[in-house]
């Protein structure tokens, strides 16, 4: 994890923090989409995407204020090189305290990664398999305890977790996962609910759910957003 941040310098700062932006910086994709709203956003009173400051707002998170964000960043996990890229993870200030944010952004795409119980036993060899149930244990121990994650998303565990990771991190109470959703395919949002139903909140689109870990409060959120428009894209360009 690299400790040093620049600001952005518009959309096309975004770009060049992808891992492979010749395939995945395109329009109505969510790396694009999620840029441009953040960006939009950065002008704003709050410093959030609106549908994202109203999952906040609606949950008793009054005055949400964004104190900053990092695009594509970064946090390590055992067992590995393998790190949790949230496409966004940022420090939001609320009336009930200060919070970490990881938000995974979807559109065409599907949620990365099998689910769980196949993602465990998939490694080439008996070293990548130990890795692997080393880097989940370590995920695991920064969820809320569930007997119901094998037919989760490996993707959505990491995610999630990751925020809570940093909630430690910097000795805040409180963490939030949020999926940013892009005309995101109607099976994304059914493995969204399974990863809540194993969570043992509810699934709704444009809201959130409050559980906890280990004295952390952790909220979960789906947060329906529009595709950028052209005058969008050019005034973030």
């Amino acid at each position: 994890m690299n400790r040093l941040c620049i600001a952005t310098r518009g959309i096309a700062s975004w770009r060049e923090r992808l891992a492979s932006p010749d395939r995945q910086w395109k329009r109505r994709f969510s790396a694009f989409e999620t840029a441009v709203s953040w960006e939009l956003a950065s002008n704003s009173k709050s410093g959030l995407p609106g549908p994202i400051e109203k999952l906040f707002r609606e949950s008793n998170y009054c005055d949400p204020l964004l104190v900053f964000a990092v695009a594509e960043h970064k946090v390590d996990l055992p067992g590995g090189n393998a790190a949790s890229q949230s496409d966004v993870w940022a420090v939001v200030s609320t009336s009930s305290g200060m919070l970490s944010l990881t938000v995974e952004a979807k559109s065409k795409e599907a949620f990365g990664d099998e689910i769980l119980e196949k993602w465990l036993v998939a490694g080439a060899t008996e070293e990548s398999k130990s890795n692997r149930q080393k880097r989940f244990d370590y995920v695991c121990s920064h969820l809320p305890k569930s007997d119901s994650f094998l037919q989760v998303r490996y993707q959505m565990l990491h995610r999630c977790a990751a925020s809570v990771i940093e909630a430690k991190r910097f000795g805040f109470k409180r963490a939030a996962f949020i999926v940013q959703a892009f005309e995101t395919p109607a099976n994304g949002f059914q493995d969204y609910a399974i990863f809540c139903q194993a969570l043992k909140i509810p699934a709704a689109r444009g809201s959130m759910a409050t559980t906890s870990v280990n004295g952390i409060s952790l909220s979960v959120g789906w947060a329906d957003c529009p595709l950028a428009t052209d005058h969008e894209v050019a005034a973030t360009a």
